[in-house]
């Protein structure tokens, strides 16, 4: 049995995805990350990878995908172009979103993934106590 999309998600379909992974992302970043203590790492140098790890996801999908973008039907960019520059967007929107959740004062609860410390028992001074 044949399966009929939609005649919107035929059309539509890619863009709706897109949106809603950007959505996660934001979401993710705006609930999820703790940035009271990812601000003060970026501030000491972290943000230094972060720029190498833009440049790099970058360039790979510039070598990934090679093909020229058309945005609104009508700007077209080059292979190369585009693509560092929708990195720098992502990145922006993660950052916009530290900078939101810090202005809500809201930061995600911690969770202790620690293991609790193992207490070792003196079997001398329990069997003392006995005596």
């Amino acid at each position: 049995m044949d399966q009929i999309e939609p005649s919107w998600w035929a059309e539509n379909g890619r863009l709706v995805a897109r949106i809603a992974l950007i959505a996660v992302l934001a979401a993710w970043c705006l609930w999820a990350v703790d940035w009271r203590k990812a601000w003060p790492v970026l501030a000491a140098g972290g943000w230094a990878p972060l720029v190498l790890i833009g440049i790099i996801a970058a360039a790979v999908w510039s070598l990934i995908w090679p093909v020229p973008a058309t945005f609104f039907g009508t700007f077209t960019i080059r292979n190369g172009f585009w693509q560092p520059m929708v990195v720098g967007l992502l990145v922006g929107l993660i950052l916009f979103c530290g900078w939101l959740q810090s202005r809500w004062t809201y930061a995600p609860p911690e969770f202790n993934l620690d293991e609790p410390a193992h207490t070792v028992h003196d079997a001398s001074a329990h069997d003392h106590a006995h005596h």
